[in-house]
């Protein structure tokens, strides 16, 4: 074999890390992660390191045990016994050569991770030949040989429970993981870098997408000719350098869905047999899962084999250099490629391991696909892999809720559409007009494909960068893919196989009756055409007609109450995540980082909102009278829900966001934005409190909805332990902003105007919430919200609609007015000392100058803390003539000092002529607040600025 030197570096790097491990007297185990790029050579370095450390420790006595996934121990074990053929020092076995059930000295056993996490496995449960795998381990163990395991394509399975569990009985003395792609480096990281590889000649430079002209593309077929053509271009280069080397072309297609009118592969299968390719001829090799056609020995270089088509099995372990193109056929979903770097990387290899420099064509790789979007992802785990785990911390659970929590068991006719759907869609496309609305005269459907983009790190998550792009055609076959998975995303929220059914035989009996049109093809294509809006026009009428769905009768459904409810032992997570720091009270912890795990969504987006990452913030430097805070999820019965009922008779789970203990109490917790007043909101907020009237607690137990306006009274009153005196402004908000919906609404339906559909949601819970009100302890806020006018209403909304925090100050209207206030522009605040929160404060300005007439780049803060005042000498930068800033304001001042005054109170010295405007924000004691702040600077505004032009009705006590 060709001597690589990057090759001879690692393999020495491997061994003698591995000897250093092993020799170490203070571990007992220990691993290494053998990062190595697909095509490198990494099976020939591991074999090479595992020879070397048998000759450098004479001492020891190895048992080897290699894992792979699927049958790619198989492909191992032969590569191995290839290069142990000359030296022989180390024998390559599988379970059924073991002696006396025993892997003896310099043998190594190759398995796979099915055949062991198989419940029923020979390797997992006790049988007549003694296979299981932990006899083996113990006899191996117990001649005294050393046990070292390999896990080859250890991204897919080492993180796995019961692929732990199994890594637990074995007990090896060292782990030697050995990927392209790891997930977690928890061991010693032994990296080669990609570009060595490449400088080498062993695979390819660059990967190209698309890198034709748009001209020569119409529809998905042209893009397949696209990679044809390239493949004979190949073809001709390798015959100009007298080279046997015939091009592959790789055609990956996807799994064959239920609603599929023919499988994936035919609609290659034919359009290749136009093309004279076939299996017939030797031209077309199959490898799917029952037909492997022509598959044998299409790895040679010279095979007659010009295109093979294959689904998955091909991702790992095959190797095939001469592959040069890879087409991707349509995904089902949407136009969005996510692609992992184990299926780039059977185009990547160089067929003699060099580049050619005369014919540079030979040295890229190139991927054809009818996408607008293109990334290279590593290959994420599957459905039953947990990427991440979150413990509970014992340290700090001495302490347990005493709560209960419920979780409601749908009937069938909830959870799934049923015949009588049919019904109301055509009730709803009637109503909706649907007939006149659309456009039958649809011939075809266009999207747009980029073109032209070059990956030069393919080890790398990264977004292509196109050049051009077309319009071209889709096909019957991909319309009929996007009209099924239009339908499966559209019963949501409805269990989606027998659902998606039922829509379909609605929409064609709807066509049939209405339109006398019965071909699928001719629905199909008018539903998702955006002709005349059609596909939007549809998602209407669907949407209208489950909400007429939803208000059939149904049976009751059923709650289940779990009495003893306590944190999850632990959770996993099968999603890309976050770290939160800091957040050493969070009762789930990841188990290494020692911190708290968040979700995040397909896009990276995390699961936790702004109101709530700026909670955890709060929750963190709290006393120590919080003892632990909990994230609650969301679904799952192993998550905290209490259920609550709707006026429609229906029950549903709420799941609080957060569940807090402190020494003598828990408390419930939702975040919401401070504009979030939606209806669904105030169904909670009851929830909430019937839920503490029914618990049966010898423990204090609190439930609030909190929002970012509420967290600074909220911890404070925390910290003194005085949340008996506490009152959750948001709900205070809510509550009104309710009641001014009530008026507006029935104002409404008195002059008959309809109302509109998040009218109707609000209409709905007003029964409710005029019970909740007349039971409400707080005399004061009763009689404000009994107190509230149309006029006020229509304020309050008003304001929630244009985003201006002033929900909590509107009430009656007083005789006071003032003008827009002109300011000098730009308009600069310096704040000094300490405030409650810098990011609350800019925002709550923002609002508070959009509604005098102030743009956001026409005024400007800055912040000076205790810690600044103490080291620098401010006094000069906000002396008249020598400052930026129009106004100073005074926030909670440590000492009443700053550098170069250290004696002097720091009001006594602005008060001198010399310094522009103060103003007193805060007592000494407490820090500045946004509702503190905007209370002076408005009294100094009013005073210094006011103006009588465009005159507006605001309370007193706010402007």
């Amino acid at each position: 074999m060709k001597e690589i030197p990057y090759q001879k570096d690692y393999i020495s790097k491997l061994a003698n890390t591995a000897k250093e491990l092993i020799t170490d007297e203070y571990r007992d185990s220990a691993t290494i992660v053998f990062k190595a790029p697909t095509g490198s050579g990494k099976t020939y370095m591991v074999s090479q390191a595992l020879s070397q450390m048998v000759k450098d420790n004479p001492d020891f006595a190895f048992s080897f045990i290699w894992i792979s996934v699927n049958n790619l121990h198989e492909q191992s074990l032969n590569s191995l016994s290839r290069y142990f053929e000359d030296e022989r020092l180390l024998e390559c076995i599988t379970n059924m050569d073991l002696n006396d059930n025993t892997i003896e000295q310099n043998q190594i056993m190759f398995i796979n991770w099915e055949s062991i996490n198989k419940e029923n496995s020979l390797f997992r449960v006790d049988n007549e030949q003694n296979w299981n795998l932990q006899s083996v381990v113990e006899n191996t163990k117990d001649i005294g040989n050393t046990i070292v395991l390999l896990i080859d394509e250890s991204h897919r399975n080492a993180s796995t429970d019961k692929s732990k569990e199994l890594i637990d009985i074995i007990s090896p003395r060292l782990i030697i993981e050995v990927t392209a792609t790891p997930k977690n480096t928890s061991g010693t990281l032994i990296d080669i870098p990609l570009r060595r590889v490449i400088d080498e000649g062993m695979i390819k430079k660059e990967v190209h997408i698309n890198d034709e002209k748009p001209s020569s593309i119409k529809n998905n077929e042209d893009i397949l000719t696209m990679a044809l053509r390239k493949r004979i271009q190949l073809q001709t280069a390798y015959r100009s350098l007298g080279k046997d080397i015939n091009p592959l072309l790789l055609v990956q297609i996807p799994n064959k869905r239920p609603n599929d009118v023919i499988n994936p592969e035919d609609e290659i299968i034919g359009f290749l047999s136009e093309q004279g390719l076939t299996v017939q001829n030797g031209k077309v090799a199959l490898w799917l899962s029952e037909d492997h056609r022509n598959k044998e020995e299409v790895e040679l270089n010279s095979s007659p084999v010009d295109v093979l088509i294959f689904k998955e099995a091909i991702a790992l372990g095959w190797d095939c250099p001469r592959a040069s193109i890879l087409f991707l056929q349509r995904e089902w979903n949407n136009e969005r490629y996510e692609f992992n770097i184990q299926t780039l990387g059977r185009i990547m290899r160089m067929p003699e391991q060099t580049h050619y420099d005369d014919k540079p064509e030979l040295n890229y790789g190139y991927v054809y696909t009818a996408s607008d979007n293109f990334t290279i992802v590593e290959d994420l785990a599957k459905d039953y892999v947990s990427q991440q785990r979150l413990t509970i911390d014992h340290d700090i659970y001495s302490s347990r809720p005493k709560l209960f929590s419920e979780h409601i068991r749908r009937k069938r006719e909830l959870t799934r559409l049923s015949g009588d759907f049919k019904t109301v869609f055509f009730q709803a496309a009637q109503e909706y007009e649907l007939k006149d609305k659309i456009n039958c005269d649809v011939t075809q459907i266009s999207k747009t494909i980029k073109l032209d983009a070059i990956f030069s790190e393919v080890d790398k998550e990264q977004a292509a960068k196109f050049k051009d792009k077309k319009q071209i055609v889709r096909s019957k076959v991909e319309i009929q893919s996007m009209y099924d998975g239009f339908l499966r995303k559209m019963v949501n929220p409805y269990e989606i196989s027998r659902s998606q059914s039922i829509l379909k035989t609605a929409i064609r009996s709807w066509f049939k009756n209405v339109l006398n049109i019965a071909d699928d093809d001719v629905i199909q294509l008018i539903v998702m055409s955006s002709s005349q809006n059609n596909n939007a026009h549809f998602k209407q009428v669907i949407e209208e007609a489950k909400g007429l769905y939803k208000n059939l009768p149904t049976k009751k459904d059923e709650i289940t109450k779990n009495e003893n409810w306590e944190v999850p032992n632990s959770v996993d997570i099968f999603s890309n995540c976050e770290e939160v720091r800091p957040s050493a009270k969070s009762i789930l912890k990841q188990e290494d980082t020692g911190c708290f795990i968040a979700k995040k969504d397909k896009n990276g987006k995390t699961e936790l909102s702004t109101p709530e990452k700026t909670f955890i913030s709060n929750l963190e430097e709290a006393d120590d009278y919080l003892q632990w805070w909990y994230k609650n999820g969301k679904s799952e019965s192993k998550y905290f829900c209490i259920a609550y009922q709707k006026e429609d008779g229906f029950y549903y789970g709420f799941f609080p966001d957060f569940i807090l203990k402190t020494k003598k109490e828990t408390i419930i917790i939702e975040i919401k934005d401070d504009k979030d007043f939606k209806a669904d909101n105030y169904y909670k907020l009851l929830a909430g409190k019937q839920y503490l009237e029914r618990l049966e607690s010898e423990e204090k137990v609190r439930f609030y909805i909190l929002s970012p306006n509420c967290y600074y009274d909220f911890f404070k009153k925390l910290n003194d332990m005085d949340l008996d005196n506490y009152e959750s402004i948001y709900e205070h908000n809510l509550r009104k902003f309710i009641k001014s919906q009530q008026l507006q609404i029935q104002d409404k339906m008195k002059s008959n105007e309809k109302l509109t559909k998040l009218e109707e949601e609000y209409r709905e819970l007003f029964e409710e919430y005029d019970k909740s009100v007349s039971a409400l302890d707080d005399e004061k806020q009763k009689r404000e919200l009994l107190e509230l006018d149309l006029e006020e209403a229509r304020i309050i909304i008003e304001q929630y609609k244009t985003n201006l925090d002033v929900l909590s100050n509107v009430s009656k209207p007083s005789t006071n007015t003032i003008g827009k206030i002109g300011i000098d522009s730009p308009f600069h605040i310096c704040i000094l000392g300490e405030v409650s929160n810098q990011s609350q404060i800019r925002y709550e300005l923002n609002s508070y100058f959009a509604k005098i007439g102030v743009s956001t780049t026409e005024w400007d803060v800055d912040f000076i803390s205790n810690t600044k005042l103490e080291n620098a000498n401010i006094y000069k930068s906000l002396q008249k003539g020598q400052t930026k800033y129009d106004l100073i304001v005074i926030g909670q001042i440590h000492h009443h000092s700053g550098k170069g005054n250290q004696k002097a109170n720091i009001i006594s010295e602005l008060k001198k002529e010399k310094y522009i405007p103060f103003i007193v924000g805060s007592s000494p004691k407490d820090v500045l607040t946004p509702d503190k702040l905007i209370e002076q600077l408005n009294k100094y505004l009013l005073d210094n600025f006011k103006q009588t032009i465009e005159l507006c009705v605001i309370k007193n006590n706010i402007f």
